[in-house]
């Protein structure tokens, strides 16, 4: 029997479907709930100890010789992931797992393990931990099938059910987020295949957010400080950028000349945000759903341009892990289940 905590989560899901119509099908909505509530107290924290994998980095990190900030730019991640890591509360993705084994000098069996493995023990713990691998595997697969049978029940609820495109569609909709991959891009030679109008088809369609922003080209004269742009489709779509320019005084006062004139849409209040603290805002494009693109500068001629763009109220990305806080405005928060998108869902 569906509880009434379900019933009102799916419900406000249903609003949003009929006042924004912008997901081609949300179901991904109740899905994302539904798995989100199983992973609560299960998962992958049940066969991993997070809390002894956290102070091996720790250990690992300081025999190196390494601050947090230190590995944390050699990872092309932010210290407070480090922070967390170390804490026990939360992984490193998969995707950094590899690296940070070897820029630690360990291997990746290690880190699982949370202690160095002996020689002589290699064999055995690697077979444990692939029997780990595929007892989790197998939980994941009857959750699966738990999850399709509740998001059943609550899309016959709510008549959502005459969105689904057939079984095939529902199941992937289920799997999707256990093949997609976190793109991460820093090849500012490519910068115009990722940004801008001239960006290839992947990255051009960013739910009608304006880039007008972010430079149209980099040129020569440009001291390019940072680059990164981020990418990740579970269901749908969310990116996030950043370019940071040291200019020359005339390039300078130009560029912000050029965005003082672009004209500032409200932002205060969207997720929570209260302004910005370290920076001072030259430009600001900002949507109530679909996110934020703006630009900051130091005063000193250094603009940073950024663009964190999402949809459904929620990034699925783990954006603090690939942007420096000091570039996120004051307050801002879209995890799953913000206060914010609480507060519009009503």
């Amino acid at each position: 029997m569906v509880s009434n905590l379900w019933i009102n989560r799916f419900y406000l899901y249903d609003i949003h479907i009929e006042r924004k119509r912008k997901s081609k099908i949300n179901l991904k909505n109740i899905l994302f709930i539904v798995e989100r509530s199983w992973n609560e107290k299960k998962g992958m924290k049940n066969f991993m100890d997070m809390v002894k994998i956290g102070l091996f980095i720790k250990q690992m990190r300081k025999e190196k010789g390494l601050t947090q900030e230190e590995l944390a730019e050699k990872l092309g991640t932010t210290s407070k992931s480090i922070s967390r890591w170390e804490n026990g509360q939360n992984m490193p993705d998969y995707s950094l797992i590899k690296s940070l084994a070897e820029i630690l000098g360990v291997s990746v069996n290690d880190i699982i393990n949370g202690e160095q493995i002996k020689k002589e023990d290699v064999i055995s713990k690697y077979d444990d931990n692939i029997v780990k691998v595929l007892e989790e595997y197998n939980r994941m697969k009857k959750r699966e099938k738990r999850m399709i049978t509740i998001g059943s029940i609550a899309l016959g609820i709510f008549g959502i059910i005459k969105l689904a495109i057939g079984y095939g569609a529902l199941l992937f909709l289920v799997i999707a987020p256990f093949f997609a991959k976190v793109e991460v891009h820093t090849d500012i030679e490519n910068y115009n295949n990722y940004i801008g109008k001239y960006a290839s088809e992947t990255y051009q369609i960013k739910f009608e957010m304006d880039e007008e922003i972010f430079p149209k080209f980099i040129t020569d004269e440009m001291e390019i400080e940072d680059f990164k742009m981020v990418y990740y489709n579970p269901w749908d779509a969310q990116y996030l950028s950043y370019l940071v320019v040291d200019y020359s005084d005339d390039d300078y006062q130009k560029e912000v000349e050029r965005l003082e004139n672009i004209p500032m849409t409200d932002y205060i209040g969207y997720y929570d945000v209260s302004g910005f603290t370290k920076y001072r805002l030259l430009a600001m494009f900002a949507d109530s759903y679909n996110g934020f693109v703006y630009a900051l500068t130091d005063d000193e001629n250094r603009i940073i341009y950024v663009e964190l763009i999402f949809c459904n109220y929620f990034y699925d990305l783990e954006y603090e892990e690939y942007i420096p806080d000091d570039y996120l405005p004051d307050g801002f928060n879209a995890h799953l289940d913000n206060p914010y998108s609480k507060r519009q869902l009503k």
